[in-house]
């Protein structure tokens, strides 16, 4: 187990993996679900449930015309969202190493997102 806290942020991007981190073994820092998983000791429940999330924004992409891409409703980005930051408290809770988790959706901490 890693015995030093590692600070943790969630910032999701098309075609990027959306956890990002220094793991001190390489110069990558966005990380996979399964990966964080495995550093932060995560219940394989909760990477399912970030592998999903991830996917969920991944969809939202418009190839054709990535100016139109987006959540279908604002209630449904709303609660993707929402998703993200019970995500991001769970991180928190159940990780032994993790220190700080801040929750970027979209790029930027704007209002109503959060930091554990």
């Amino acid at each position: 187990m890693n015995s030093e806290k590692v600070d943790l942020e969630i910032l999701v991007g098309y075609s990027q993996d959306p956890l990002l981190f220094d793991a001190q073994d390489d110069d990558v820092w966005y990380h996979a679900p399964e990966e964080a998983g495995d550093f932060f000791h995560l219940s394989e429940g909760l990477v399912r449930e970030l592998e999903a999330w991830d996917r969920e924004y991944q969809g939202t992409l418009n190839i054709d015309d990535p100016r139109e891409s987006g959540f279908p409703s604002e209630n449904a980005y709303h609660t993707w969202l929402n998703k993200g930051r019970e995500l991001a408290s769970r991180i928190k809770r159940e990780s032994p190493n993790v220190g700080r988790v801040g929750y970027q959706a979209r790029g930027e901490y704007q209002r109503g997102e959060c930091v554990f």
